[in-house]
């Protein structure tokens, strides 16, 4: 397969999952942060799930990140959803236990929990998604993430 039809059949999957027009607004933004702020059953995990699947598949060996404020729940907010909106053929490997998929184009999603923030040092992100950001330590954002 080639790389452009391989880039189209993407588009195709990730336009397919559903989102209302204001998760499209957050989704289409084009600013460096994007924070988002509504009650519950809004669909922000949607969202989240969505960003990190296009931003893996977007161009090759990219790394992305969510992270939760506990591995726990990384665990129990995204993981078996984010499995299963990723098409099994893009799947080289799905790490159960470190909560790490490898897609085809060498891109891997990587679940997180900020309990511990010195297990979230030394790696050069692509992307990332910060979940529940209100329960999570600033420093571990200011000192940790974002440089």
């Amino acid at each position: 397969m080639t790389q452009a039809s391989h880039a189209r059949k993407q588009k195709k999957i990730v336009a397919s999952l559903k989102l209302h027009k204001f998760q499209k607004m957050v989704m289409h933004s084009k600013a460096r942060f994007r924070v988002c702020v509504a009650g519950r059953r809004w669909g922000k995990t949607q969202v989240s799930k969505i960003s990190l699947v296009k931003e893996a598949a977007r161009k090759p060996k990219q790394l992305v990140w969510y992270v939760a404020p506990t591995y726990q729940m990384a665990r129990d907010i995204m993981w078996e959803d984010l499995k299963a909106s990723i098409p099994t053929k893009w799947i080289v490997k799905a790490n159960e236990t470190r909560m790490v998929i490898s897609l085809v184009n060498g891109s891997r999603i990587h679940l997180k929990g900020a309990d511990k923030p010195d297990t979230l040092r030394g790696v050069g992100l692509n992307f990332v998604v910060i979940d529940e950001a209100q329960d999570i330590k600033e420093h571990t954002w200011e000192l940790v993430l974002q440089p």
